[in-house]
């Protein structure tokens, strides 16, 4: 402290704005602290609710892979079977599979907000691939005579493909989460 006063005494400065000079230095640091660390609770807030949504989502996607499964292993049979009258047995399962997209469909859409940012293009590819199997429902359910090209079981095993890479990367993505911010699944 004698230093300081015997420096300012020396640079012929008056004492206050060297006062002024440290005062204002430290409510910068001060300010500058606080900026940071609410940068850092509300990544932290952001990170907690995608969290919770990427493991929604996740589960979510795995559902409609299964459903995409045993749909697909009766959309082959049916295909391969020439006996069985197939139109009937077919509109009857297109129906159901067909409303079970449309509400994981609409679920996502409303999910959208909580997706992490490095998680909207592969997202957007998901929800893309989901409307061309709807789609595809529509074109086979109004006319069960375009059975013989059969597009829907591409359209499903590429959506397959996309769900299974989707959930191996939200996979790695929820370890880094629970990882950085120390988040434990209780469920």
């Amino acid at each position: 402290m004698f230093l300081i006063g015997a420096a300012v005494q020396s640079s012929g400065l008056p004492p206050s704005f060297y006062g002024s000079l440290i005062g204002s230095f430290f409510s910068g640091s001060v300010a500058v602290g606080i900026l940071i660390y609410n940068n850092w609770q509300k990544n932290r807030e952001f990170n907690y609710r995608c969290y919770g949504t990427m493991k929604i989502i996740k589960a979510r996607l795995a559902k409609i892979n299964e459903v995409e499964g045993i749909t697909l292993e009766t959309l082959k049979k049916i295909k391969h079977d020439d006996n069985e009258d197939k139109t009937e047995k077919l509109l009857e399962l297109l129906k159901i599979s067909k409303g079970f997209f449309v509400e994981n469909h609409t679920f996502l859409e409303k999910e959208r907000a909580n997706i992490p940012y490095e998680f909207t293009s592969r997202y957007f590819t998901i929800t893309s691939a989901i409307t061309s199997v709807i789609s595809a429902y529509d074109d086979l359910i109004k006319e069960p005579s375009y059975m013989k090209k059969f597009p829907l079981i591409d359209f499903v095993e590429h959506c397959n493909k996309l769900i299974k890479e989707f959930n191996k990367n939200t996979t790695q993505y929820l370890k880094n989460v629970e990882k950085k911010y120390k988040l434990k699944d209780f469920y």
